[in-house]
């Protein structure tokens, strides 16, 4: 009687998925180099910042220079994760109004996952951000873009973070000592 050969090496049917068993740190040149690739192919791109220990604290930002993007990183607190979308996301642009809340309503289902950012930052006293929601149905898109009543906006469905692909790169920033240490988020 033989007994099969056994093959180590994980078999996936999703070839451009990468795993990791570390994480990459928001310094490797790896992670860097295709920011910056990224960002001399495209106008701009759309990074989703998640910050440890914070509640489920995270920010949407666009960038359209390396040099602003590498130093938005630089000023992130250890463990935050940083991803970034090579494609365009949030693709609906406009000033809110009835029509833009219609084209809204029309591009995006009704039960999907959306995100809708403002575009100008709001600030309180030393502190700025670019406001933005979530949510999952036309309701709850429809107070959103209520909310933001007159401001500028990009909408679109919510961008698929949770694996490394092609067109989606993810990294944690380093401690002081250089290391990248998953957060809580």
């Amino acid at each position: 009687m033989s007994t099969p050969a056994f093959d180590p090496a994980p078999q996936s049917t999703h070839a451009a998925v990468q795993t990791r068993l570390e994480p990459m740190s928001a310094t490797d040149l790896k992670f860097l180099d295709t920011l910056e690739s990224w960002l001399r192919a495209r106008p701009e791109i759309l990074v989703l910042i998640r910050y440890s220990r914070a509640a489920g604290n995270k920010d949407f930002e666009f960038f359209s220079s390396f040099e602003a993007l590498s130093n938005r990183i630089r000023q992130l607190a250890p463990s935050t994760s940083v991803i970034v979308f090579r494609d365009p996301q949030l693709p609906l642009r406009g000033i809110v109004n009835k029509s833009f809340v219609a084209s809204c309503m029309t591009h995006i289902p009704d039960g999907s996952d959306f995100v809708v950012l403002e575009t100008t930052r709001r600030t309180y006293g030393k502190k700025s951000w670019f406001h933005w929601t979530e949510g999952g149905s036309h309701a709850e898109l429809r107070v959103a873009l209520e909310d933001s009543g007159g401001a500028a906006l990009v909408v679109g469905p919510y961008p698929p973070w949770l694996v490394d692909t092609d067109d989606v790169i993810s990294a944690i920033v380093p401690d002081e000592r250089g290391i990248a240490v998953v957060g809580v988020y």
